[in-house]
């Protein structure tokens, strides 16, 4: 029964339906129980070639309740055409998701779809990154009458003492501790759940085989959070997924979101993966799941679930963006020494240690040019963020451009994933308040997602590229969003002879990937860019756009 469709993410199918899901046989997610039962997945519906049986509501008639629980500015011609077209689409369904690009306004999207509760008593959990707790508390006291409480620590306390229209907020990392609480906490007044940058559920396993004394095979639970989301949706009645990457790699990754929001209604993980995946055993044993297969099907069961707001319809709102690729030559890099040696320890430590050892080869010999960039541009009054991969590259070029500014008018701040939340918070927030020229140094794992505040930007430099489309996509959503009041210039640099070029062409096939089976036209423009396919008339034109609004 674990892998049976929820019925509140089903639709009653009548006689005439019921002949047509023959067609279906051998379909992720459909089963003989479904159609014998009168319920049928809702993203089923698009394969018999109908139209959903769904009625969108108007977003304010949802429910009337709603007036007393949404701030009257919000209802008030605040909302923007596409958010109130995702209010309606999410509200329609019991799980659904929102595939918006950073800075489209997701937050205040879930904030409303929480609060058109049709059940009063229900309860709410945000489940988000840790670094976003405290600003999801804050947006629920910006936008709602609600209040919020943030749960942190690995030892749950009784939550049966609050307030019904009191949201818990909690995150990924701890969610494993939490979940046979909350699930509790909403068993009899019911739950909704909101998964905020829902592709940190993309773990597949859940569970793990046991041998009992007697020799019989059994499962329990991983025990990670992967188990505890599943868990979680089971447990609740509405389900809401918000992300800008749902593809970070590969088309597998998607399943286990599906899964999320629609329980049981994508099949197991092997149904989808063999379906979708062209799965197969792989060159060295184990099961290779990185081909693609039927992606019209999977198109068409997408849309009857997810809602899709693209870069390009955000774009027509926002300040101008131009992408360049910077590859530099052997003779504009650095000359770090002592390489060698390093490298000839690493080798003997393994193929990892290698790789390793040659992409901090790579930071060190990029390390001059993308100190004199920052500093010539904060000299020339700009605000410059740097991002990079490792904690010591972003000590290093931190120090860098601070003893060549040599100039007490350039605020240079650095931080990365071993400093303290309360201390990112802080930099975030004294580089969001700056209005003079400023040097922000980071670490894409640690500012690449979840963060507000650096959108002021007028120069981004990517010191070493993200590994995955994803991450490309998070990051450059912190510079333009809602609230950008500048253009901004993003520069990916690539040094000649080094492993960055590896890493450029990994991504550049993923970003093509992601293009492709979710008609990304933000992914293509990144992969065209790290391609060089920009011919010179498309890059002037860009820039004497920039230009015009500076």
């Amino acid at each position: 029964m674990r892998n049976e469709p929820k019925k509140e993410c089903c639709v009653l199918i009548g006689p005439d339906t019921y002949l047509a899901t023959e067609s279906l046989e051998g379909v992720p997610g459909f089963t003989r129980r479904a159609r014998t039962s009168g319920y049928l997945p809702l993203n089923l519906v698009p394969l018999l070639g109908r139209a959903l049986p769904i009625e969108e509501p108007h977003p304010p008639d949802v429910n009337p309740d709603i007036y007393g629980r949404v701030r009257p500015f919000v209802l008030d011609g605040f909302l923007t055409p596409y958010q109130l077209v995702g209010w309606a689409f999410s509200t329609a369904r019991a799980g659904s998701m929102l595939w918006w690009a950073c800075g489209s306004g997701k937050t205040l999207a879930a904030l409303l779809w929480v609060a058109s509760k049709r059940n009063p008593r229900e309860r709410t959990v945000i489940v988000t990154r840790a670094p976003a707790r405290g600003q999801w508390v804050r947006e629920v006291e910006k936008y709602t009458t609600m209040k919020a409480k943030a749960l942190e620590g690995q030892t749950p306390c009784d939550l049966m003492d609050l307030e019904d229209d009191e949201i818990l907020v909690l995150s990924w990392e701890t969610l494993k501790f939490w979940g046979p609480t909350l699930e509790e906490w909403g068993r009899h007044t019911g739950l909704a759940v909101v998964y905020d940058e829902l592709h940190k559920g993309k773990a597949w396993k859940r569970s793990t085989k046991v041998l009992s004394a007697a020799g019989k095979v059994r499962y329990k639970s991983a025990g990670n959070r992967a188990a505890a989301a599943a868990s979680l949706s089971r447990a609740s009645q509405r389900r809401l997924g918000l992300t800008a990457t749902p593809i970070r790699n590969l088309v597998s990754d998607l399943w286990a979101q599906l899964d999320l929001v629609s329980p049981g209604c994508w099949g197991t993980n092997w149904e989808y993966i063999h379906h979708y995946c062209d799965a197969r055993q792989g060159q060295y044993g184990g099961i290779d799941a990185t081909g693609r297969s039927n992606e019209k099907q999977l198109k068409a069961r997408l849309s009857a679930i997810t809602h899709v707001v693209s870069r390009a319809e955000m774009a027509r709102t926002l300040p101008a963006k131009r992408r360049q690729l910077v590859y530099l030559s052997k003779a504009e890099q650095g000359r770090p020494a002592g390489f060698k040696q390093e490298m000839r320890a690493a080798a003997r430590r393994g193929a990892q240690a290698l790789f390793e050892t040659r992409l901090l080869e790579a930071s060190t010999r990029k390390r001059p040019w993308i100190t004199d960039t920052a500093v010539e541009s904060a000299l020339a009054g700009q605000k410059v963020c740097i991002l990079t991969g490792r904690r010591k590259d972003c000590e290093n070029l931190a120090a860098d451009v601070r003893k060549k500014l040599k100039s007490d008018d350039v605020l240079v701040l650095s931080g990365h994933g071993g400093d303290s939340t309360q201390y990112r918070d802080d930099l975030v927030r004294q580089y969001a308040e700056r209005k003079k020229a400023a040097v922000f140094v980071g670490t894409t794992d640690a500012f690449g997602e979840a963060i507000d505040g650096l959108h002021h930007t007028d120069l981004v430099i990517f010191g070493l590229l993200p590994w995955t489309p994803g991450q490309v996509t998070q990051a450059e959503g912190r510079f333009s969003r809602h609230g950008s009041d500048r253009p901004v210039q993003i520069l990916f640099v690539v040094a000649e002879g080094t492993a960055d070029e590896h890493v450029a062409d990994l991504l550049l096939t993923k970003l093509q990937t992601v293009e492709e089976v979710l008609d990304d036209e933000e992914s293509g423009d990144v992969a065209r860019t790290l391609a060089g396919d920009l011919d010179e008339d498309a890059i002037i034109a860009s820039i004497l756009e920039i230009s015009a609004m500076t």
